[in-house]
């Protein structure tokens, strides 16, 4: 099913009176999800910021922009990436800075659900999945996907075939079946699957507006969904690199070998990951076993009635630590670690929010950190692509 194309977009103004006009219907049937205070005005907050242009034509960063990771030819930092916000002047001129592409929740009782944004400002394509969700008749398929954690053992993109080891991927066979099965719609060819349709999304947006950028995101289920794709998408040769990845509360998604691909695919510059997770939430350190966590991880604290929030920490799994960094990183990410009895899988906007937190965050940037060799252990041997000021 290709034509899952909106038959139109929608600006940060309208979903917010789209919202308003409806809250007491959300507030009522979805209690829990975000559309009572403070969460709401937080919200609102988010999308006033996204309906801010810039100062400059769309796509053009501002020079007094913080330095950071890879948006529309300049540098933005962590803080900025993970918050997705522009920080730039008000624009005299009124224009669609972000409009959503693409929605496809048709099946969703039986597939995953996606959209494309497109952020004119940045130039930048996100593709969004969904986490968990418990009610639209969504439950069934989102835990029997959480849940089946038993190991793919997945072919070996041909684009990394030879240059690891390893003579499979293993993969978490939930969100692998969920991103690779058949599609349900009856119109489509027979051997077409989720995968194919998001993959012809993704470049069909990509070919109409040349020079945008991909990322990946997800918070969850929708954070594990999105990392698998946005592996299996940079290993497209006719997608841009590096694809972004940047992720809330993802659970581990592969085992070592799945790690050495990542990072095969991080050090040629095709492929970049930032997990985003909250200490102590028991989601982003399970599953057990053969499983392990890829790309860069930080962790958010939350400010308690008899401390103050401390600063984030930030690691690499550099396969070069010796063992009693690894275990001090594996007991960071266990589930003894873990327990509490609090909730702490919901709140990333309010602690990336805390001052200790921007403050940290807009110290680094992703180029950069992918260029320090003692926080990665590689040097990066670009595939096509290389970070220069022209192509970050």
């Amino acid at each position: 099913m290709k034509s899952s194309s909106l038959e139109r977009n929608f600006t940060p103004d309208e979903i917010h009176q789209l919202i308003a006009d409806n809250l007491e219907f959300l507030q009522e049937h979805f209690a829990g999800f975000g559309f009572e205070e403070p969460r709401l005005s937080a919200t609102y907050k988010s999308l006033e910021r996204l309906n801010q242009p810039g100062v400059e034509s769309p796509g053009e960063v501002p020079a007094s922009s913080p330095v950071g990771s890879t948006v529309g030819g300049s540098e933005r930092s962590l803080a900025s990436s993970a918050s997705t916000t522009a920080r730039s002047k008000a624009s005299t001129r009124p224009w669609r800075a972000y409009t959503i592409e693409e929605f496809e929740d048709k099946f969703q009782s039986e597939e995953l659900v996606y959209s494309l944004v497109k952020d004119s400002y940045h130039k930048r394509i996100t593709l969004v999945f969904r986490g968990s969700e418990s009610h639209l008749g969504a439950a069934g398929t989102n835990w029997t996907t959480n849940l089946n954690i038993k190991v793919k053992n997945a072919d070996v993109p041909q684009i990394i075939s030879g240059n690891i080891a390893d003579e499979s991927v293993g993969l978490h066979e939930g969100y692998y079946n969920y991103i690779f099965n058949k599609t349900v719609d009856t119109t489509d060819d027979e051997n077409f699957t989720k995968y194919d349709q998001i993959k012809d999304d993704v470049m069909g947006l990509l070919k109409k507006f040349p020079g945008y950028k991909l990322y990946v995101t997800g918070h969850s289920l929708g954070a594990g969904l999105a990392t698998v794709a946005a592996f299996y998408l940079a290993c497209e040769k006719d997608l841009p690199k590096p694809v972004s990845c940047i992720n809330f509360a993802s659970p581990r998604v592969g085992t070592r070998s799945f790690l050495n691909a990542c990072q095969y695919l991080e050090k040629t510059c095709q492929l970049r990951i930032l997990r985003v997770v909250n200490d102590n939430d028991t989601v982003a350190v399970v599953p057990l076993g053969e499983y392990v966590h890829a790309g860069f991880q930080v962790t958010l604290y939350k400010d308690e009635w008899f401390y103050k929030a401390k600063e984030p920490d930030l690691y690499y799994p550099n396969l070069k630590l010796d063992w009693k960094e690894w275990l001090k990183i594996s007991w960071k990410n266990s589930i003894p670690a873990s327990l509490n009895i609090g909730y702490d899988h919901i709140d990333y906007r309010e602690r990336l929010d805390l001052p200790v937190a921007r403050e940290f965050l807009e110290k680094y940037d992703l180029v950069s950190l992918y260029q320090d060799t003692d926080i990665v252990g590689f040097e990066l041997v670009p595939l096509g692509v290389r970070f220069t000021s022209d192509t970050k």
